[in-house]
């Protein structure tokens, strides 16, 4: 009581939270796991989003593992996943302790943390773990040096992004005064001795509430030393934060070796339960990740939730799964590079065709037609739009979006949005003040054969767009005096590329792909040879016999006459 009393000098009654969002604002999904290895993330994906989404992953990221390459990886596979990370930090072992951490390694954990593409705007990092085991910090005990870690480590990681939700080490609530391990209470009393404010450093509590004695206690017990340690931490800090309960969970008989003195996965199954009903229904837990999913081998093979040689799991862990759970709502940040625009400055008046853009995902969710909807906003109501579905985008990667729109006829200008729609959420991507003009003209000058001044009828211009669709099929024009004029190209967008075939019966075709201008666009096409005998459009064998039966002077009109 007295270390209690001393503790109540130091500290506020409420804390605020510097993260760039507190997640219970939000949907939140508490229910997680805490793994060892990261390629037990999809296992710890199928059981934390049971009956729900976006639990969340308690993983550990030791100093000489700082590959981002690595960690992006898992990164893009938890967002794919609809996993949230808690990343504890830790530096690396030394025989049977992990080496102190060092305030110079700052620089190298910020650096390789804002590397990352992360899956949520939040970013939770835990500061290290239990300083209050020798083993845990360079076989020693230092509240004042954990005090400076925590408090340098918080301010240069929110100096560099906001977006960092900064977490204490987890300590261990039922570790006694002695010579390996400190008494939570004085670790918390002398950190605050060290600097008064230093829990105003942090944006939530994280807690180590496991059932004890022996890893077996009752899920109806309260007080230190339970799964409501929780409770007793906050209430002894004077604290009111959002809490992250990365490590509890009870040891079973189970394992590498049988231990009977230990609980039977049934019993834990049942505990398991009643704390769902019971504890993990605090208002204030944001997360609750036991450990540990999967460990094959001493000392944890007890608490492993994975059965013993990786052949299905235990009881506990379909009890956990079946607990009911709410779909997590994390707030994702977005952004869209826009690489080529959708919405052009000029379009024709009253006519319809497809505009296509180009966008890269800069943001952190993931594009796709299941949750995200184009639409082109329009104030004056007067076109009509039919938007495509989006593609399937990740973070980084580019792809096309596109729209069928219908124009009013020309004369003005109007002002058009592209939008995401996601939910009750919009997304802009572009606004453009768009110009209605008249349809514009081609002028298409082409040679047939070596004639002087050719006149042709039947002359036929198709036009196409980047998707090989045909947008216009002119026919009947003439080529007259090797020039022709094809009006009214009313579905093209100006500026844009388009192929421009044109066919001539008895020619072979010849095309060229061309940036149609607002007004007019002159084209000169290759010659058109007059080699296509069979009339079938193409230069085959076949084309032989209906030479020679072509009149001598017909033949040499179309080479060479006038």
């Amino acid at each position: 009581m007295k270390k209690v009393v001393i503790l109540f000098l130091f500290l506020f009654s409420t804390l605020p939270i510097y993260a760039i969002y507190d997640p219970l604002s939000v949907p939140n999904n508490k229910y997680g796991i805490h793994v060892a290895d990261p390629q037990d993330i999809p296992d710890a994906a199928f059981l934390v989003n049971s009956n729900g989404d976006w639990g969340y992953v308690t993983v550990v990221i030791q100093a000489n593992d700082r590959n981002t390459d690595k960690w992006q990886r898992i990164f893009d596979q938890m967002r794919r996943l609809h996993v949230i990370p808690i990343v504890r930090l830790a530096t690396q072992p030394e025989g049977d302790t992990w080496k102190k951490p060092n305030l110079s390694d700052i620089g190298d954990w910020k650096s390789f943390l804002n590397s990352l593409n992360w899956p949520t705007e939040n970013r939770y990092v835990v500061i290290f773990n239990e300083p209050n085991h020798a083993a845990e910090w360079g076989n020693s005990i230092s509240p004042e040096e954990y005090t400076d870690i925590l408090n340098t480590f918080s301010g240069e990681f929110k100096a560099s992004s906001q977006d960092f939700f900064i977490l204490p080490a987890g300590l261990d609530a039922s570790a006694p005064d002695g010579p390996t391990t400190m008494d939570e209470g004085t670790f918390l009393r002398r950190m605050v001795q060290k600097q008064a404010d230093i829990f105003s450093k942090i944006d939530g509590w994280t807690s180590h509430s496991y059932p004890n004695p022996a890893f077996s206690g009752s899920p109806l017990a309260a007080g230190r030393g339970t799964i409501r340690s929780f409770v007793w931490e906050l209430n002894v800090l004077k604290l009111n934060l959002p809490v992250f309960i990365t490590e509890t969970g009870w040891q079973h008989h189970d394992g590498k070796v049988l231990d009977f003195s230990l609980l039977r996965s049934e019993t834990v199954s049942e505990y398991i339960k009643t704390a769902a009903v019971s504890v993990w229904t605090d208002s204030r837990i944001v997360a609750v990740t036991p450990f540990i999913l999967n460990y094959q081998d001493a000392p944890f093979d007890h608490f492993s939730w994975r059965r013993f040689g990786g052949d299905g799991f235990y009881p506990h862990y379909f009890a956990y799964k079946d607990v009911a759970r709410v779909r997590g709502e994390p707030r994702q940040r977005e952004g869209y590079e826009i690489i080529t625009s959708l919405i052009p400055k000029t379009l024709v008046g009253d006519a319809t065709t497809t505009l296509i853009g180009e966008i890269q995902n800069t943001g952190q969710g993931i594009l796709n037609s299941d949750r995200y909807q184009l639409i082109i906003k329009d104030e004056s109501g007067l076109f009509q739009t039919v938007a495509e579905s989006v593609p399937t985008l990740e973070p980084g990667e580019t792809g096309k979006i596109a729209v069928h729109i219908t124009t009013p006829p020309q004369g003005t200008t109007y002002t058009l949005g592209a939008v995401f729609i996601k939910g009750q959420t919009e997304i802009a991507l572009e606004t453009t003040e768009v110009t209605l003009i008249p349809p514009p003209t081609l002028s298409i000058k082409v040679s047939a054969g070596w004639r002087s001044r050719p006149t042709i009828g039947d002359v036929t211009v198709l036009v196409y767009d980047v998707n090989e669709e045909i947008v216009h099929e002119f026919r009947g024009l003439t080529l007259s005096s090797g020039h022709i004029s094809v009006e009214g190209l009313k579905n093209i967008v100006p500026g844009q590329p388009y192929r421009i075939v044109v066919l001539v019966p008895g020619y072979l075709p010849r095309q060229t792909t061309v940036g149609l201008d607002p007004t007019l666009t002159h084209i000169v096409m290759r010659r058109l040879l007059p080699v296509d005998f069979n009339f079938d459009g193409t230069l085959t064998i076949e084309d032989l016999p209906a030479l020679f039966q072509t009149r001598p002077h017909d033949a040499w009109l179309r080479f060479f006459g006038p």
